[in-house]
């Protein structure tokens, strides 16, 4: 097997994600990287006030994983669905958002079943849970998920 089939990507599947699931939740997200330019960029736009700061070693590690996370939300997580039990059907469906208690906010009567996944709901959701980020994050930077034949695969299933 030749060094391409091994380490090639598909610049599509890169910007057009990846699905990641845990159990009956299911995030897309782009690579962290490569084809994703709009994650260099944002990463670069978001570290400029800070460059001297960084070489310096003075910017403490709390305030660059806030960086990081927001610059994740904007650019490597597309959607969150989970699945849901609709009123009248058997079979859970998935439909985007995130539940309330993945974010620690009570449902209250009436509400929506899941919140919207918007980019706001997305940061409190990896502020609540910060694994999940970890892992969203080692899983966004794994060429390996981003590869053409993987994502033939997938779609064979």
């Amino acid at each position: 097997m030749g060094l391409r089939k091994t380490f090639a990507t598909d610049s599509q599947v890169e910007n057009k994600g990846v699905v990641l699931e845990y159990g009956d939740t299911r995030i897309r997200i782009a690579r962290a990287g490569g084809a994703n330019k709009k994650f260099a960029l944002a990463l670069n736009e978001a570290t400029r006030p800070l460059r001297r700061a960084i070489a310096a070693d003075a910017v403490d590690s709390d305030q660059q994983r806030d960086i990081l996370v927001q610059v994740y939300v904007d650019t490597v997580i597309l959607s969150i669905e989970n699945r849901v039990h609709a009123p009248g059907n058997d079979e859970p469906q998935w439909q985007r958002g995130i539940l309330h208690a993945d974010i620690g906010v009570e449902k209250a009567e009436g509400d929506a079943n899941l919140l919207p996944d918007t980019k706001a709901n997305i940061l409190k959701l990896l502020v609540a849970l910060p694994e999940l980020f970890n892992d969203i994050q080692q899983q966004a930077q794994n060429y390996a998920l981003f590869k053409a034949d993987i994502d033939e695969e997938l779609a064979k299933n």
